[in-house]
């Protein structure tokens, strides 16, 4: 039988948060030419964190065996943000971000800066058609296939209809996990192009708005 616990976030789960985060987008932040455990990539991580903790209003993670093997951080429009006060020291992270290398900063640029283009060319004039957002849903590449993120979305989608949210946005990339939300049957609303001129060479992906209604 496996022991897959489900609870709320806490402020010990953000190492392991920014863990999923770098194994989820390592591909599209260019990870494989940067250094892992340098102060700018745990700085860079603990940026994007901190994004998705301010405006999460439902979090919860999965342990498999008393380990950390997925996370969901959800908003719904109107509710308490539980998480803006829950993160690592912004100072310390600031500095490695400021002390990084030239090919490290200018990853951090194209990081920042494609991504977010491609999701305002998808929310504009959506953005207010969706009650909430999916903004970080990730499983660990070795729990999948344990029905681990269909647990979590559940517990997701009950708290969503406990708020009488009636559809929620969900933004991906092609270097995801998209698997989970095409099986499901997750309508695919529109798909953008995202180029990335990274020091390293140019990447593409696309970057997808995916529905769901209640």
């Amino acid at each position: 039988m496996i022991d897959v616990i489900t609870r709320n976030v806490e402020e010990k789960d953000l190492p392991i948060l920014k863990s999923l985060m770098a194994e989820a987008f390592g591909k599209e932040w260019n990870f494989e030419h940067l250094n892992l455990n340098s102060d700018f990539c745990k700085g860079m991580l603990e940026v994007y964190l901190s994004i998705f903790l301010n405006s999460a209003t439902f979090g919860k993670v999965a342990e498999l065996g008393g380990k950390v093997v997925g996370a969901i951080l959800v908003s719904v429009n109107g509710e308490l943000k539980k998480f803006r006060l829950m993160k690592d020291d912004i100072v310390s992270s600031a500095l490695g971000l400021l002390n990084g290398s030239e090919i490290e900063r200018m990853t951090m640029a194209k990081v920042l800066t494609a991504p977010f283009h491609s999701i305002s060319q998808l929310l504009e004039n959506r953005s207010d058609d969706y009650d909430g957002s999916l903004d970080f849903f990730v499983v660990t590449e070795q729990a999948r296939g344990l029905k681990i993120g269909k647990k979590l979305w559940n517990e997701a989608t009950a708290y969503c209809n406990s708020k009488n949210a009636k559809s929620i946005s969900i933004i991906t990339n092609s270097g995801c996990n998209v698997g989970f939300y095409d099986y499901n049957g997750f309508p695919k609303v529109d798909v953008v192009e995202t180029v990335c001129d990274y020091p390293s060479g140019q990447r593409k992906f696309d970057t997808i708005l995916y529905e769901y209604q209640f």
